[in-house]
């Protein structure tokens, strides 16, 4: 009769009664607060206050996710601003689980200026969770900017989206930033342009890799506004030595080896010297050094014998059986 979400940013269901013997209902918790279209109407929303709910979206967004939830119908009208700030992710009836369709297949569903390109083609079948990052990417533009793109181009309906589709040469994404700009994310543009894709493999394939992008890590307080260290660091996520933390602390053009006794004590799957981290200006890399059970960075095995390969802020790193995040703990 409901799904658990295990998120604070999703309406709590309390439960499927019968009203007669053919109508269900569903009840939901009353959270008193006003939706986000409401609220852009009335711009009444600080940048701050912006920034606040679009993390708070991301992160329900990437626990529904979790939960192979995807939601299919994101829009302002459905993220409700809650009077104490609080973000809550409203109206799941058209939502999926991932690989199974519960709606009529083929059915168009949802809003038009929030639906990705896949959805309006194919239809239901095809949503994953690439199709919500989408619909969370126009979001971010429509906090951005107070109108969401297709009202800035004067777009209403579906065959204007058909004739920017059809322009010579094709766009590769349905954003145009010409005149983009977002004082609470001052760089969120390139990420912008991957969320609004029309090939969704070109998108982030996650909530999580965009709130990485952004600097936040799950599982993690954010760090002080004034913490500003000097260098990147390894934070161990798995295994007994879970949450001990590593300073990357290289120099420009220095190196640092790294193994057992610096990440996680006696686990004899890291060898005694794992693997080399190195600096160039402002960008890191990691190397493999022959170790015995070996080193993937975002899922891919490293050769010893190849260049280095660079991380950045996230990036998850498998030494062994143990799991690493790499990060800059500063001010984001």
């Amino acid at each position: 009769a409901s799904v658990s979400v295990p998120s604070e940013h999703i309406v709590e269901v309390l439960g499927l009664c019968e009203w007669d013997s053919s109508t269900y209902l569903i009840l939901f918790k009353y959270y008193p607060g006003k939706s986000l279209d409401k609220l852009l109407e009335e711009g009444s929303l600080t940048s701050s206050q912006k920034k606040e709910i679009f993390k708070q979206a991301l992160f329900g967004v990437a626990d529904a996710h979790l939960c192979n939830i995807i939601h299919r119908d994101l829009k302002p009208a459905n993220i409700l601003v809650e009077d104490s700030g609080n973000v809550r992710i409203i109206d799941f009836g058209i939502s999926k689980f991932k690989g199974k369709g519960l709606t009529v297949t083929g059915a168009i569903m949802g809003t038009l200026p929030y639906m990705a390109y896949e959805l309006l083609v194919d239809g239901a079948k095809v949503a994953d969770a690439r199709s919500d990052i989408y619909a969370l990417g126009q979001i971010l533009y429509e906090l951005a900017m107070g109108q969401n793109f297709w009202t800035r181009q004067g777009w209403k309906e579906l065959k204007h989206f058909v004739a920017y589709l059809s322009t010579d040469p094709p766009p590769s994404e349905v954003m145009n930033l010409g005149d983009f700009h977002c004082d609470f994310y001052p760089d969120i543009a390139d990420m912008l342009l991957r969320m609004a894709k029309i090939n969704q493999e070109e998108r982030p394939s996650s909530a999580e890799d965009v709130l990485a992008e952004l600097g936040y890590i799950r599982g993690l307080p954010e760090p002080p506004p004034d913490l500003n260290l000097r260098y990147p660091m390894l934070i161990v996520e798995s295994g007994n030595n879970r949450g001990s933390r590593t300073l990357v602390n290289i120099e420009d053009g220095g190196k640092l080896v790294i193994g057992r006794s610096d990440i996680s004590g006696a686990n004899a799957s890291i060898s005694r010297s794992h693997v080399e981290f190195s600096r160039s200006g402002d960008r890191y890399f990691v190397r493999d050094l022959e170790s015995k059970n070996k080193t993937m960075v975002r899922g891919l095995l490293l050769d010893p014998k190849a260049k280095p390969t660079e991380i950045k802020h996230a990036d998850r790193i498998r030494v062994g059986d143990i799991f690493l995040r790499f990060a800059f703990l500063r001010k984001i």
